[in-house]
């Protein structure tokens, strides 16, 4: 894990302006997609019946290999900025299962903020995914072809720069038995 140059992240903030301008306006965007574990977005009645605790734990690791696919199609490496922290208290992180060695990590990374940051290894990788999928710290997640916000109750906003990348993307989420959809 290394911090990169301000040169790397006004490359990816001009890259992806849509999307980081969709973070502070409410303005539909080209190419914004939803990586999701249900088909079809539901109600406010729908998801207020859905207990997202037990989903968190039969969907992570299908949510995780989409993600490494994305990682491996990208030399193993990813560029990630850690956008919000929820919550890294020692009760929180040991009630989202997260061990004492994952704590010093996890310190680690939120020194970072909003800084953008490679993550070249895939054991870190992991780990910061889990962060987002769990809901502890959530980031995003760059590459030259994708952008990935995490994590709205497992919905996951995805930006596509080439409709070859979206391609490849809704095969591996297909294999995982995940949803690529439209923002309606």
């Amino acid at each position: 894990m290394e911090i990169c140059s301000i040169q790397k992240e006004r490359y990816f903030m001009e890259r992806y302006d849509e999307l980081e301008s969709n973070n502070r306006k409410d303005e539909k965007i080209n190419n914004l997609d939803i990586l999701d574990i249900v088909p079809n977005q539901l109600s406010k009645i729908e998801a207020q019946n859905i207990d997202f605790l037990t989903l968190y734990k039969e969907y992570e690791e299908n949510i995780k290999s989409f993600f490494i696919k994305i990682f491996k199609a990208n030399t193993q490496k990813i560029y990630i900025r850690p956008r919000q922290i929820i919550n890294i208290s020692a009760n929180y992180l040991a009630v989202k299962g997260f061990s004492s060695y994952d704590k010093r990590f996890i310190k680690e990374f939120c020194s970072y903020k909003r800084r953008l940051i490679l993550v070249n290894e895939l054991i870190e990788f992991e780990l910061i995914l889990e962060l987002s999928i769990r809901e502890v710290v959530l980031s995003d997640f760059y590459t030259d072809e994708i952008a990935i916000q995490g994590n709205f109750d497992l919905s996951f906003p995805i930006f596509f720069h080439s409709n070859k990348m979206k391609d490849l993307a809704k095969k591996y989420a297909n294999e995982e038995n995940l949803y690529i959809r439209s923002v309606q």
